[in-house]
C-alpha cells in the first residue's frame, strides 16, 4: 500500500514522460509546474533504530539489522537480496559464481578484474579465504582471542578455498553440502586491514585507513552509536550513486520521528515499531510517501518447554487451540495493513514463497479439543473452571517487549484469551533490552512474545528451534523455548544440505509439520513493515527479508526541474552532514 499527496504523485509520475514542448509566443497558452526529474548530488538524512557500534557485522555484536544495512553498503558483496525477495548474484564485484560439481559441491567464483578496495588493493581470493578462515570456527584473533562470530553456518562446511588467476578466480569446495551457499561471502571484510587491525575490535572506530570500501558508499565519518555518514566511494568501478551523501542517525520513534519526517529533518525512516497513530501522522502529509507490507518477522508465542506443565506437549497444544489467533490477526495487524493474516508456518511468513498452511486445525480457536487436551496432559479443572496442577491453581507468567507496539498490542490480549480459557497469568512486560538479555536468556517465563525472523536462506531459521550449533551454525542463542528435538536437528541438517531446490522446500515443510506436532512456539501473525520518505526523494523502496530500504540506497535520487547545466553536488534536504 502506497500513499502519499496527489499533487506530488502526478509529478512523481511524470518524471519518465518528455518535457512538452513550449508554448507558442503569443498563444495563451499557460503551462503548469515543471516536470520533476531525478539530480545528481544532494544529502539524505535516514533515521534507523540505532547506529552501529561496530561495521564487522560477522560478529556477535555486529549482528543487528542496522549494522548488517551499513556494512551492505560499504563492504564488497558477491550476492544481494534485492530489489526481489531472493538473492541476485552482485556482477559489479564478481561476473560469475557457478556450482561446477556437487560431488563434491563445488563453487567457482570469478572476480571482477575491475574490483578494488577504496586504497587501491584489489578485492581477491585472500579475502574469501580470510572471511572462511575467520568464520569457520576456533579461528583467534590478532591478539590470541578467540574471534567473536555470530554465525558458522556455511563456513564450517567448506573444506578448501583456493586463489587462482592472480587471485581473480576463487575455488570453494565443501566438504559437506550446503544448499544455501549464496549466502556465503556476503560483506567481505578487506583482508590486508582486518590482518592487521584484528576481526574483534578492528572495526569499532571510525578509522580511514582501516574503513576502507569495496562498495559504492565510504564512511566520511562515524560517531558510533549516534550519527554515521556515507559518501560516495570515488573508487566504485560500478554506476556512483545519485546522492553524495547520506546521513544516518538514531530517529527514535512515535511523535518525535513523525515530526523529524513532516518538517523535512529525515528524509527516509523505516521504524521496526509503530502504531497506527505514527501511520496516521506520516500519510496524511502530502510531502511524504509511505509503503507498509508484510514483513518476514513473525510474532510467535515462545513456550518454555523445561517449565511444568509446558514440559507436556498435550499442554502446549491445549494452549494453542485456545488462542483465537484470527483475532489477534484482525484487532492487532489489520489496522495498520489490511492484508495482515494469521501465519500458518513456523519457518516462513506468509509473505514468503516457500510458506506452507501446516496448521490443521490450528486455524480456528477449539475450545473443547484444547479442554480435552489439557485434560490429557495432566491438568485438572477446579470447580470454578480454573486449570490446577497436583491440586494447585496453574500460573502462567506471559513475559513480552513493552517497547514493541506489535507485542505489547498483543500481549494483554493473549493474557486475556488464557484467562478466559482458565488460566491465572501473570503479565510481565518488559524492556525489549531486557527480554532478550535476561528473561529469555535466563529461562524466567512461562510463555513469552518473540518475533522469530525469516529472511532469504532458509537453514538461518533453523536457531530459532535448535540449540545445537552443529545444526544451527549460530554462536548466539535463539532458541529460546529450550526446545531440542533429536529429530527436528536432523531434520534442519538434512535441509541444509539439499542442492534441489524443490526437494529443499518440501524438507522445510516436513519440519514445519514437526514443529505443529512438538509445539515448542506458536506462529501468529507476520508484523506489517513501514516506510516513509519524502515524495522529494525518488528510488526508495524496502524488500522484505532483504537488508531493508538502504539495499538500493545507490539509486535514490533528490528531484529538481530539468536543468542544462551540470547539476550541482551541493543540495541538502533536511539537517547538513559533517564531512568526514
Amino acid at each position: 500500500m502506497v500513499s502519499g499527496g496527489l499533487a506530488l504523485a502526478v509529478l512523481l509520475g511524470a518524471c519518465a514522460a518528455s518535457t512538452p514542448p513550449a508554448a507558442t509566443a503569443g498563444s495563451g497558452h499557460v503551462h503548469g509546474p515543471p516536470v520533476l526529474v531525478p539530480t545528481d548530488g544532494g544529502t539524505a538524512t535516514v533515521a534507523l533504530d540505532s547506529i552501529p557500534t561496530t561495521l564487522n557485522d560477522h560478529t556477535v555484536a555486529g549482528d543487528t539489522p542496522a549494522t548488517r544495512m551499513v556494512a551492505s553498503a560499504v563492504w564488497a558483496q558477491v550476492f544481494e537480496v534485492g530489489p526481489g525477495p531472493t538473492p541476485r548474484l552482485n556482477f559489479n564485484v564478481v561476473d560469475s559464481a557457478e556450482v561446477v560439481s556437487v560431488n563434491p559441491q563445488t563453487v567457482v567464483y570469478q572476480i571482477d578484474p575491475r574490483a578494488v578496495w577504496s586504497d587501491g588493493v584489489p578485492i581477491s581470493a585472500d579475502d574469501f579465504l580470510y572471511a572462511w578462515q575467520s568464520q569457520r570456527g576456533g579461528a583467534l584473533d590478532i591478539d590470541g582471542t578467540p574471534v567473536s562470530v555470530a554465525s558458522m553456518l556455511g563456513y564450517r562446511d567448506i573444506a578448501s578455498v583456493t586463489g587462482s588467476n592472480g587471485g581473480r578466480t576463487v575455488t570453494v569446495v565443501f566438504r559437506t553440502p550446503f544448499a544455501d551457499w549464496e549466502s556465503l561471502f556476503a560483506d567481505l571484510l578487506p583482508a590486508h586491514i582486518a590482518e592487521q587491525v584484528g576481526w574483534n575490535t578492528g572495526f569499532d572506530q571510525f578509522d580511514p585507513s582501516a574503513l576502507v570500501s569495496g562498495g559504492p558508499w565510504q564512511v566520511e565519518s562515524w560517531q558510533p552509536g549516534i550519527e554515521l555518514v556515507l559518501g560516495r566511494n570515488p573508487r566504485w568501478w560500478g554506476a556512483p550513486p545519485s546522492l553524495e551523501r547520506v546521513v544516518l542517525r538514531v530517529g527514535g520513534g512515535g511523535a518525535a520521528l513523525a515530526s523529524a519526517l513532516l518538517s523535512g529533518q529525515v528524509q527516509v525512516a523505516a521504524p521496526s515499531a509503530f502504531d497506527t497513530s505514527f501511520v496516521a501522522q506520516v500519510t496524511s502529509s502530502p510531502a511524504l510517501e509511505t509503503q507498509t507490507q508484510l514483513g518476514t518477522s513473525i510474532l510467535q508465542l515462545e513456550f518454555n518447554v523445561h517449565h511444568a506443565p509446558l514440559d507436556s506437549v498435550a499442554v502446549r497444544q491445549g494452549i494453542a487451540h485456545a488462542i483465537n489467533r484470527p483475532e489477534l490477526a484482525i484487532t492487532v495487524g489489520q489496522p495498520v495493513d489490511h492484508s495482515v493474516w494469521e501465519d500458518n508456518d513456523h519457518l516462513f511468513a506468509n509473505t514468503q514463497a516457500w510458506y506452507v498452511d501446516d496448521a490443521t486445525d490450528y486455524e480456528q480457536p477449539d475450545p473443547a479439543t484444547g479442554a480435552r487436551l489439557l485434560a490429557q496432559g495432566g491438568l485438572v479443572p477446579d470447580d470454578v473452571g480454573t486449570w490446577t496442577s497436583h491440586g494447585h491453581p496453574v500460573t502462567l507468567v506471559l513475559s513480552w517487549a513493552d517497547d514493541d507496539p506489535w507485542s505489547a498490542a498483543t500481549g494483554p490480549l493473549v493474557a486475556g484469551q488464557l484467562v478466559a480459557a482458565g488460566f491465572d497469568v501473570t503479565a510481565r512486560p518488559v524492556a525489549s533490552a531486557q527480554l532478550l538479555g535476561s528473561v529469555l536468556a535466563n529461562g524466567s517465563f512461562d510463555l513469552a512474545l518473540v518475533p522469530v525472523v525469516s529472511g532469504a536462506y532458509p537453514s538461518a531459521i533453523a536457531a530459532a528451534f535448535s540449540p545445537t550449533p552443529a545444526t544451527t551454525g549460530s554462536a548466539v542463542a535463539e532458541d529460546w523455548s529450550g526446545f531440542d528435538d533429536a529429530h527436528v536437528d536432523a531434520a534442519f541438517a538434512q535441509a541444509a544440505q539439499e542442492l534441489a531446490t524443490t526437494t529443499a522446500q518440501l524438507a522445510y515443510q516436513q519440519i514445519d509439520q514437526m514443529l505443529w506436532t512438538q509445539m515448542p512456539t506458536l506462529p501468529l501473525f507476520a508484523e506489517p513493515a513501514l516506510l516513509v520518505w519524502s515524495a522529494a526523494l525518488a528510488g526508495v523502496h524496502d524488500v522484505p527479508g532483504g537488508l531493508g530500504p538502504l539495499e538500493n540506497m545507490r539509486v535514490w535520487a533528490l528531484l529538481g526541474a530539468p536543468s542544462s547545466k551540470p547539476a550541482a553536488t551541493s543540495s541538502t534536504i533536511g539537517a547538513p552532514a559533517r564531512a568526514g
